[in-house]
């Protein structure tokens, strides 16, 4: 396994659950708006791209977030979508994050029930931890994702609400 800073697992937490609490909330139909959080010096930017398409405003994110890398020492890129498991479509939220010291992004994948009528978000399982294209078993992940948790329970919103979802 590549080394993976703790600051960037952390970043990646506070991304997830950020991503969470707005997946959390959005009324029936509404499309969830890829965001990046970009870290500079200590300072953590948050950037949204609307586009005319949902791909489109993915590839802007990929885009800014593979620029980011020359003038960032963090970024998180999170955007909605839909995991194949066993032929059937579950929502996911992916977030691809990166930091200084590493080859490369890496993904978390958090699978999810949306809220529908009667029915509340819901997380399901546990962050799925995905290095170049292959997904890491719960014991090789679980250091990341401790981090990951910790960036989690940090987010002002989401962090309280996290254990209620799952």
């Amino acid at each position: 396994m590549i080394p993976i800073p703790h600051s960037a697992a952390f970043l990646a937490g506070i991304t997830l659950a950020h991503a969470a609490w707005v997946a959390s909330e959005l009324p029936t139909g509404e499309g969830f708006v890829p965001f990046a959080i970009i870290e500079v010096d200590g300072q953590r930017h948050l950037q949204h791209f609307e586009a005319e398409s949902q791909e489109k405003a993915i590839l802007a994110g990929k885009a800014a977030t593979r620029d980011a890398m020359a003038t960032s020492d963090a970024w998180a890129f999170v955007r909605d979508g839909l995991f194949n498991i066993d032929g059937r479509k579950i929502d996911a939220l992916s977030v691809d994050f990166w930091a200084k010291g590493m080859d490369g992004p890496v993904t978390l994948i958090q699978q999810y029930k949306p809220p529908s009528g009667s029915t509340k978000f819901r997380l399901l399982g546990e962050p799925m931890l995905v290095i170049h294209g292959k997904a890491q078993t719960p014991e090789a992940a679980k250091p990341v994702l401790d981090q990951v948790h910790i960036g989690i329970q940090s987010h002002p919103d989401a962090g309280p609400r996290w254990a209620t979802w799952q």
